[in-house]
């Protein structure tokens, strides 16, 4: 009813029949939407208005619009654009493929994305690549497992992958070794026979060998190159042997039993011999197979070399363009002076450049005024030709400059020396300077800004005439804007300059007393506060200048001004990192104190927080009083916070989460009593619980020493809660301003203190924010050994992937000699990483980890390009998070040779030349200097542990070189733990230990996830059940049939949640978030009696045999209180169970940017389903020949070829066609599809009706992808801004939904368009053409150059998800093979033929010439008509039309064994002589005076299944010439089938 008393229809737009009297809000609304009047859609459903005023609830397109492929949190369209926020696990802007660590094909109705299932064998630190994307193999097996899973041991290696994990290397000369038990060859025990039973087992013996011969000889016969031939003549070598051992085991058991036997004896010698012969004949093979092995290695880095310099070229072409445009265009062009004049303001030169092309625009209408502008731009240019100069020369001071900052940086790193981290402040002296730059940068800016404007005034003035009214009405706009941006720059700039400038003199007069060893403390504390503050104003400016800048950037290329301003941030943030690892402690003198920058994201140190630092004190020089250490928490004392102290000669840990302070005193070892040396103690909480350790070194009369004490809080609250903006962190002391709790209200520290680590992050004094009354003069720095602890006994070095540790001189050492050695001890988890480099020039040596494997490239200059050592061997995958001794040894003369774990594994002929470097890197490398060579650009820094690195076995100490930045000392085990798991819907873990669920139990973990059940924790005891679970967004805990379920129902909302629940025997409870606290009271039927602490298995996650689901989603830092174990973090890395589980860093809803970058290797996203018609797996199973009779060629007939993939091109016309389309196609369309090629131009696919009125296609026009379709008279064209025609996979996806258009490139690129008529009718008929069209199709609607075939190949089509029923036709389609190519016409297996144009007539006279290669041993080469067929043995049919007769040549070398082979077939009437490799044959046939010559078609390859007696040929064709005259396939009236044209495999 309204306020006028007037009752209204509801409002609830159709989607509900009542709603309430007075309010009109509407009941039970349908059709899932919602909201008071319904107008609103559930999640995952979106609104789409309707004209009638209803409105409908349509399901997100995310990526298509069926309940079960709707992957989408929520959807919502902005404009035109549709947005998803995708389900965990799901990526993409229409969550149309999996995030990384997943495996599936979201665009396959029905389908979905998993977790990675690999057993926890995986590199777990490679969550980007732990499986295929698509059929989730895993592709980094470790712990020397291999298999699609990981779940069995690598060849040579035995034992449990599974369960136990324990594989371990075969103890067998072979190499080969059961890979359950390990045993090597079975033990014959010996037997007592009688003559009979001795004859009949050797005679058996005997067939088995014959039998085991034949297939050796067959064998070596079809090996093929690679790895895989060595296995197998690993394999052969190794039967060899067991049946020589056997042999002779045979022949002494059996001496003397029988006469007989001496008869056998004789033809087990003769097997010997065989054998002998046999085994003598491999290495020859074996040598031949290694050097095709390296030849292919070599061809494949020169392709990758070709590549990297035509990038190269491209880059180094387009810098040239940058820096030459000014001069060529002054002389060449004047009507382009104006972009070259303004080459450091990009918006006003493209002001300006769009002046000039309007004003050229209107040239025929203003008759003459363009000239007048021309000229008028020409004195301009010529005018500021002194100002083009000084660019171009600021630029090149500001390149000099950041080199300058770069060595400065460097020196800064302190690396056990307090004065180096000291020095660091000229780093920020030089950043002064460059601000400065861009402010005179700005300036310029501003005044060209004043020109342009006047000379377009100018100009505007002289060019009055109406129709450049439109156009000068839009520049005073456009100059106004372009001042504002200017302006703004400017202002940013000034406000930059202003932040720097108040330390600019400080730090120039600290530098000054450096240098003259006059600096005081003050100025110390001064200047250090200046610096810090200036590096976080700085850290917050830049980017906002940057910002200023992208304006300007986005129409012009990016300059040398803004490169290097991007290169000042990435040094600010490096010197950020090298300040947190300085490894030096501070003296505290019992008044000073040093503020440190607090951790970033607290919400990492709610659950648990750990703190690590090495401690001295001196009881003899300074009494044990009652101090304060360090204090994390509130800047006012209240709310969370947690510290350590000394108390009553007691080293206390003190900690509040909210309710009363909880101090645990470490009383086992009084204060007074440590010795005067750095003492390690590490402070831990994992939610209420908390422990103090101490490790006391060892001394001369002592082995070390530890102590560890327990506590935990009160209460029920388990969280570190704090508010990012208070949260503070002294060590020492505080200032007078900040007030601690009063357990901490203690006097400051007396001592030397250096920080070790914050949550497993290395941390440093010396990322301070601020010092108070730090004296390093009077209180210098204590040197601390840092091997005096076991753990550290050998110099080790932690890398984190940002540093790296540079040697200069290296020669100091040791010389470069006639044999050189490196040695390196690395222990990773990572898949990439850098261990040593050297760079000299163009002249490089690397030894890296690519892909877990160890490989070695180096290049002084090769004519072939680089020298490439890489293998897949096990031994050579060092990233399974155990130390390995790599050692690399390059003879001058002889060989460069690889070691791991000082076996030889690889080594390489070298080209003998010396070495020609100085210096070297060590775990990675500066930016600068990867992104000098194109092979470099892709290698990554270590993240992992070196031990030590000995050149010429000199010892070298990193942290003491001068050049090292951003490495610290140890290796800290936790960081090879795993206290985080993900888990899939489908995985769980699994382990054992004493616990008590029904009677005494406290768990506590940390989940994440976006579904509203899953089972958390679940254990039984027969028919009892102990579970922790989430029900409809709750969570739940189980004990024996009562449960406690928590008041929120919300817990599946993608955040970190907390829960602990205990059992005791008054109650059960459960915490959630210490904010949701549900109790009951224990029944007294509970407390029957159980089996006590005894073993128990528990799983996480899941379980095998549990009724409720499993979770879906993170768990991290679990705790369960085991009765024979102090309650801490659980190391799921140790669990026996892991299935499907993932135990990396838990996927978050979204993918950061850097994940959405072309960086990563190309993936399709599509996957066949297993009962697809037209599987095509045949393209790459190897298949013999049905004749039974007939020995297969040594070339295979299946060519390796990628899986599904169909390679086009070769003729005008190569295409697939596709019938059957569906009748949703005329409204809305999802194509998909992975595209790789090189061609320029060409149709990928078309559709349309008969008249061509109603179109869709997709080409490729100058490289780049083009989208097309019309909507009635008008198109919607979509034009990629790249080039996609890079030989590399690209992923494509092209939709039309009404007049609306949207093309989707590798999953980063989102283009879209649509024509302004909608509702208009739109039909196509079948049939679909893919790769092409026929002959004078789709001319009309495209451009002619791309109305051909492209030349390339295509995978993974599918039309809504579905893959497209079988193709209906092909011309001149293939597989797309893999490897290497050679020129020729490809016949493949699936069948195909060419037909010859009607100039070649064979006639009754006629010559034949071909070179042919087969991969079959019969097939129908040519046939024409009914007269003459060329078959292969080689055999040459002539039908006469009445009889039969035929030739033939069988050479000795055979037809079959992988070569090329020359054929000539010479006809005269009725004489034919064929001639093959120069063996002869001829015949005279009946003469047959019915005869005629009569024009027939020729037929290549094959024949029409109507007309073939025989199956076609599979091989490769060229050089085929007919009476003298060359044959091209390509101008064939028709190539029909699996025919490529112009290329064939070459292996």
């Amino acid at each position: 009813m309204s306020v006028q008393n007037i009752c209204l229809p509801c409002n609830c737009k159709g989607q509900a029949d009542y709603c309430e009297d007075i309010t009109g809000v509407c009941f039970n609304c349908k059709d899932h939407s919602t909201g008071d009047f319904c107008e609103m859609c559930e999640d995952g459903y979106m609104l789409a208005p309707s004209p009638d005023g209803r409105h409908t609830c349509r399901p997100c397109a995310c990526p298509l619009s069926v309940p079960s492929n709707n992957f989408a949190v929520h959807c919502e369209r902005g404009g035109a654009i549709l947005r998803c926020k995708c389900q965990e696990g799901y990526a993409g802007h229409f969550c149309e493929r999996c995030a990384p660590g997943y495996y599936g094909n979201p665009m396959a109705i029905g389908n979905s994305c998993k977790r990675c299932d690999c057993n926890s064998n995986s590199d777990p630190n490679l969550i980007f690549s732990e499986c295929h994307n698509v059929t989730g193999h895993c592709q980094h097996c470790w712990g020397n497992t291999s298999g699609v899973n990981c779940e069995r041991c690598a060849p040579g290696f035995y034992g449990d992958a599974i369960s136990a994990k324990n594989c371990r290397e075969c103890d067998c000369e072979s190499g080969h070794c059961d890979m359950h038990t390990g045993e090597c060859l079975p033990e014959v025990s010996p037997l007592v026979l009688g003559c009979d039973n001795c004859i009949w087992h050797l005679i058996g013996d005997l067939r088995l060998s014959n039998k085991t011969l034949d297939q050796l000889k067959v064998g070596v016969l079809n090996i093929s190159t690679g790895a895989a031939a060595n296995d197998r003549l690993k394999y052969y070598n190794y039967t060899a042997q067991r049946l020589q051992v056997h042999t002779h085991i045979k022949k002494n058991q059996y001496n003397g039993s029988c006469g007989l036997c001496f008869l056998v004896l004789r033809r087990i010698r003769q097997m010997e011999k065989k054998l002998m012969s046999t085994d003598g004949r491999l290495p020859p093979v074996r040598e031949i197979l290694s050097r095709f092995s390296t030849k292919l290695t070599d061809a494949q880095g020169s392709l990758q070399k070709a590549a990297s310099t035509i990038q190269q070229t491209e880059d180094r072409n387009r810098a040239s363009i940058l820096k030459f445009q000014g001069n060529e265009v002054i002389s060449h062009e004047p009507s382009r002076l104006l972009l070259s004049v303004t080459l450091f303001c990009h918006l006003y030169s493209s002001l300006l450049f769009l002046c000039l092309s309007n004003v050229s625009g209107y040239h025929a209408a203003i008759d003459g005024a363009s000239e007048k502008l021309m000229e008028k731009t020409e004195r301009l240019s010529l005018a500021d030709r002194d100002l083009v100069q000084r660019a171009d020369e600021h630029a090149d001071e500001l390149d000099r400059q950041a080199n300058q900052l770069e060595e400065d940086l460097r020196e800064s790193d302190a690396n056990g020396f307090v004065q180096k981290a000291i020095s660091a402040a000229n780093v920020y002296n030089n950043i002064v300077k460059y601000i400065h730059d861009a402010n005179i940068t700005s300036l310029t800016t501003h005044n060209l800004s004043q020109r342009a404007e006047d000379v377009c005034h100018r100009n505007t003035q002289h060019t009055s005439l109406h129709p450049l009214h439109p156009f000068t009405d839009r520049t005073p706009q456009r100059l106004e804007f372009t001042l504002e941006v200017a302006e703004g720059t400017l202002n940013r700039s000034a406000e930059v300059l202003q932040t720097i400038t108040p330390i600019s003199s400080k730090v120039e007069e600290w530098a000054n007393n450096m240098r003259n060893d006059e600096y005081s403390t003050v100025a110390y504390e001064q200047a250090i506060q200046s610096a810090g503050e200036a590096v976080e104003n700085l850290n917050v400016l830049v980017p906002k200048l940057l910002d200023k800048l992208k304006v300007v950037e986005q129409k012009k290329p990016i300059n040398n001004v803004t490169t290097n301003i991007m290169r000042i941030r990435e040094l600010i943030a490096q010197a950020r990192s090298v300040a947190k690892k300085v490894q030096v402690s501070m003296k505290f003198n019992g008044q000073s104190s040093v503020e440190v920058h607090p951790p970033s994201n607290l919400e990492d140190l709610k659950t648990v927080t750990s703190i690590s630092l090495f401690m001295r004190v001196d009881p003899d020089k300074d009494p044990i009083e009652d101090r304060f250490i360090l204090y994390l928490g509130d800047r006012n004392g209240r709310k969370d916070y947690m510290g350590l102290a000394i108390k009553n000669d007691n080293l206390v840990y003190v900690y509040n989460l909210g309710g009363e302070d909880v101090e645990i005193p470490l009383g086992s070892k009084p204060v007074s009593q440590w010795p005067a040396v750095f003492n390690y103690i590490k402070v831990e909480r994992l939610g209420r619980h908390g422990k103090v350790f101490l490790t006391i070194p060892s001394q001369s009369s002592t082995d070390e020493q530890k102590f560890i004490q327990k506590g935990e809080a009160p209460g029920t609250d388990s969280l570190f809660d704090i508010d990012p903006k208070d949260i503070v962190f002294f060590v020492g002391g505080v200032p007078a301003d900040v007030r601690l709790p009063p357990p901490l209200s203690l006097a400051p520290f007396v001592g030397c203190i250096e920080l070790g680590s914050l949550n497993n992050d290395v941390i440093s004094l010396y990322n301070f924010k601020e010092t108070h009354k730090m004296d390093v003069i009077t209180s210098a720095p204590c040197s601390r050994y840092k091997l005096a602890f076991s753990q550290s006994r050998i110099a080790s070095y932690l890398f984190d992937g940002t540093g790296y540790a540079l040697i200069n001189n290296i020669e100091r050492r040791g010389k470069f000699g006639v044999v050189t050695r490196f040695d390196i001890s690395v222990r990773t988890v990572a898949n990439n990483g850098v261990l040593f480099l050297m760079v000299n020039e163009d002249k490089f040596f690397l030894l890296e980890i690519k892909n877990g494997f160890l490989r070695l490239m180096y290049d002084f200059g090769f004519s072939k390009g680089p020298e490439l050592l890489e293998n897949n061997l096990p031994k050579l995958q060092i990233n399974d998070a155990r130390y390995h001794e790599v050692s690399v040894i390059y003879h001058q003369s002889k060989k460069v040779i690889l070691l791991v774990d000082k076996s030889h594994v690889k080594s390489m002929e070298n080209p003998k030349t010396t070495l020609p470097f100085s210096d070297i890197y060590i775990g990675g490398a500066p930016s600068s200097i990867l992104k000098s060579r194109p092979e470099l650009s892709a290698v990554v820094s270590l993240k992992g542990c070196v031990k030590g690195f000995q050149f010429q076995k000199k010892d070298f100490n990193l942290l003491e070189e001068p050049g090292t930045i951003g490495i610290s000392s140890g290796c800290p085990e936790e960081s090879f733990m795993s206290r985080k798991a993900y888990f899939t819907g489908e995985s769980y873990l699994g382990s054992t230990a004493k616990i008590s669920p029904f009677d005494n139990f406290e768990g506590g973990l940390n989940f994440r996830t976006l579904q509203p059940g899953g089972l958390l924790f679940y254990l039984s005891e027969g028919s009892d059940e102990f579970s922790i679970s989430l029900e409809n967004g709750a969570v739940v805990m189980n004990s024996r049939g009562t449960r406690v379920k928590s008041h929120k129902k919300q817990y599946n909302d993608g955040r970190t949640h907390f829960l602990v629940a205990t059992v005791n025997s008054q109650k059960y409870s459960l915490l959630v978030d210490d904010k949701d606290k549900q109790e009951k009271k224990r029944p007294s039927s509970a407390n029957r009696s159980s089996s006590g602490p005894a073993v128990k298995t528990f799983y996480y996650g899941g379980s095998p045999s549990s009724s409720f689901k499993n979770f879906t989603g993170c768990i991290s830092y679990a705790y369960i209180n085991r009765q024979d174990r102090d309650i801490e973090p659980e190391d799921f890395q140790r669990y026996t169970e892991k299935v499907q589980t993932s135990l990396q860093d838990c996927p978050v809803q979204r993918p950061p940017a850097a994940l959405m970058s072309r960086h990563r290797e190309h993936t399709s996203r599509a996957k066949q389903s297993q009962s697809q018609k037209g599987d095509l797996s045949f393209f790459i199973d190897d298949q013999e020949p049905s004749e039974l009779n007939i020995k297969p060629c040594y070339l295979s007939s299946s060519p390796r070829a990628t899986r599904q993939a169909f390679h086009y091109g070769g003729i005008a016309n190569s295409r697939q066609h596709y019938t059957d389309l569906p009748d949703s196609l005329s409204e809305r369309s999802h194509f998909s599809l992975s595209l790789k090629t090189h061609s320029s131009f060409g149709l990928i696919f078309y559709v349309s009706d008969v008249q061509e009125d109603n179109f869709m296609a997709l080409f490729l026009a100058n490289g780049k992808l083009v989208y097309t379709f019309n909507v009635a008279d008008q198109r919607v064209k979509i034009k990629s801004e790249e080039k996609y025609n890079d030989g590399a996979w690209h992923n494509v996806i092209f939709i039309r939904d009404g007049n609306m258009g949207r093309l989707i490139i590798d999953g980063l690129t989102v283009l879209e368009d649509r024509a302004q008529r909608s509702n208009v009718s739109w039909h196509v008929s079948s049939p679909l053409y893919v790769g092409g069209v026929p002959p004078e199709r789709a001319q009309k609607n495209i451009q002619r150059n791309s109305a051909y075939s492209f030349t390339g190949c295509l995978k993974n089509l599918q039309l809504d998800g579905q893959w497209l029923s079988s193709v209906a036709e092909t011309f001149g389609v293939t597989p797309c093979f893999e490897g290497l190519s050679e020129a020729g016409t490809y016949f493949s297996e699936e069948g195909g033929y060419v037909v010859l144009d009607e100039t070649f007539d064979l006639g009754l006279r006629f010559e034949i010439v071909m070179e042919v290669r087969p991969r079959v041993a019969s097939g129908v080469l040519l046939h024409y008509g009914h007269g003459v067929s060329v078959c292969f043995q080689v055999v040459v049919l002539v039908n006469d039309g009445s009889r039969e007769f035929f030739t033939k040549v069988s050479p000795i070398q055979g037809l079959c064994a992988g070569n090329w082979h020359r054929i000539t077939v010479i006809r005269d009437a009725n004489v034919v002589q064929l001639d093959v490799d120069s063996e002869v044959n001829h015949v005279v046939g009946p003469l047959n005076p019915s005869s005629t010559d009569t024009r027939k078609p020729v037929f290549i390859g094959g024949a029409p299944e109507s007309i073939a007696t025989r199956k076609a040929w599979v091989g490769c064709m060229r050089n085929l010439t007919i009476n003298n005259s060359r044959v091209s396939f390509s101008k064939a009236v028709l190539v029909s089938g699996a025919v490529s044209v112009g290329t064939c495999p070459a292996a």
